[in-house]
């Protein structure tokens, strides 16, 4: 893995890691919000607020639009795909693993 790819993993993970970011991303995966919209749900300060966009703008995950005086927030999917190709490289290793478990639990449930 290239450590660009690497860093921008590390930055949608860190983005991921706290409930406000992700309620963030929950809300607008329904449609674009502006900034206000999405803040107002939440229990955040505006300096807060301002920081978690950041945050998910660095990531990959928000963009933003100026519409005169209003930023409207717009989700953006393809790093969490990212995360997911990452994540499914593991689903051969667990369902081995269970299968082996469930294998294990039959031959000693057989043996009584």
């Amino acid at each position: 893995m290239n450590t660009k790819r690497e860093h921008q993993i590390d930055d949608v993970f860190f983005a991921l890691s706290h409930p406000v970011r992700r309620k963030v991303l929950e809300h607008l995966s329904q449609s674009d919000l502006s900034v206000a919209d999405v803040s107002s749900p939440l229990d955040e300060t505006p300096s807060q607020m301002t920081k978690h966009l950041h945050i998910l703008e660095r990531a990959g995950m928000l963009s933003r639009q100026k519409e005169g005086r209003t930023h409207m927030l717009h989700m953006e999917p393809e790093p969490l795909k990212e995360i997911m190709d990452w994540v499914s490289r593991y689903e051969k290793f667990w369902n081995e693993r269970f299968d082996a478990l469930e294998n294990y639990l039959h031959s000693i449930s057989e043996e009584k």
